[in-house]
């Protein structure tokens, strides 16, 4: 199986998490600002990670999900935001639904999670490593 992540980030605190995540599961990474030319679809999985700004993804991102809407209920998103708790439910909700993601969770802070047992980043590790 190969597997493929595709992120936008500002801060950095998405690309630090998609090389993390690549590093455990042994996927190609691609930065969606970057690399124009990937192709999901060449992958057998593919992983999407972006940032929050200002409750929305990047155009990047949205662009993205447009552009291979056939492959999106497949695909697993992950977020990086500010909000935790309800808030962060509620966001990660609306915008898995506007993507039309089929798996998603969000991650506060994903640095200090890395390697963290039981933190989200790790669960998501896990549940990337046993589909």
């Amino acid at each position: 199986m190969t597997d493929a992540i595709f992120y936008a980030t500002k801060s950095g605190a998405t690309e630090g998490a998609a090389k993390y995540i690549a590093r455990k599961i042994g996927a190609d990474i691609f930065n969606l600002d970057k690399d124009h030319h990937a192709d999901p679809s060449e992958y057998d999985r593919v992983i999407l990670g972006s940032g929050v700004y200002l409750h929305k993804v990047p155009k990047t991102v949205t662009d993205f999900a447009t552009r291979y809407a056939d492959l999106m209920p497949n695909v697993s998103l992950y977020l990086v935001c500010a909000f935790k708790d309800k808030e962060g439910d509620d966001q990660l909700e609306n915008i898995s639904n506007a993507l039309g993601v089929g798996y998603s969770v969000y991650f506060n802070n994903p640095r200090r999670m890395m390697g963290m047992e039981g933190s989200k980043l790790e669960l998501f590790i896990e549940h990337l490593n046993n589909k």
